[in-house]
């Protein structure tokens, strides 16, 4: 006799579940209230700490978005980094893990704060241009 899935059901609705809870897992890692997204928040208060809370709000937003909107390996690299960023808050001051992290030049530990950095840029000085570069609004000619 061939066991199927029809024969089993039970199997095919755990299985449906165990994908459910790893699909909010993920998204809860790249939330902007999850790991990453406070990761976003501190790498941008450090290098641009003029940028107004809206703006700022705004681009973590963006760069959460956009990071989970990345396919394939990178995005398993980006999950990995973001949830062991989670778990060394615990652990770490996350100032300083922070810093740590932005000064490194580990190959893929160093890529987080660099990914952070070129989507929060390119979204600040798209979407307002005229900032000036500690992220403080300029005044437009």
């Amino acid at each position: 006799m061939v066991i199927t899935d029809a024969t089993r059901p039970e199997r095919r609705e755990l299985h449906l579940g165990s994908a459910a809870e790893h699909a909010r897992a993920v998204q809860q890692v790249l939330a902007v209230d999850g790991p990453f997204g406070r990761f976003a928040e501190r790498v941008l208060v450090a290098e641009l700490p003029d940028l107004t809370d809206d703006r700022r709000v705004r681009t973590v937003a963006f760069v959460c978005r956009r990071a989970a909107q990345t396919a394939g390996p990178p995005r398993l690299g980006v999950i990995l980094l973001a949830a062991l960023v989670g778990a060394s808050e615990r652990a770490v001051d996350p100032d300083r893990s922070t810093a740590w992290l932005r000064d490194t030049t580990l190959p893929f530990v160093g890529e987080l704060a660099r990914l952070v950095r070129s989507l929060a840029y390119a979204f600040v000085w798209e979407t307002w241009p005229d900032t000036l570069p500690t992220g403080a609004p300029g005044t437009a000619p």
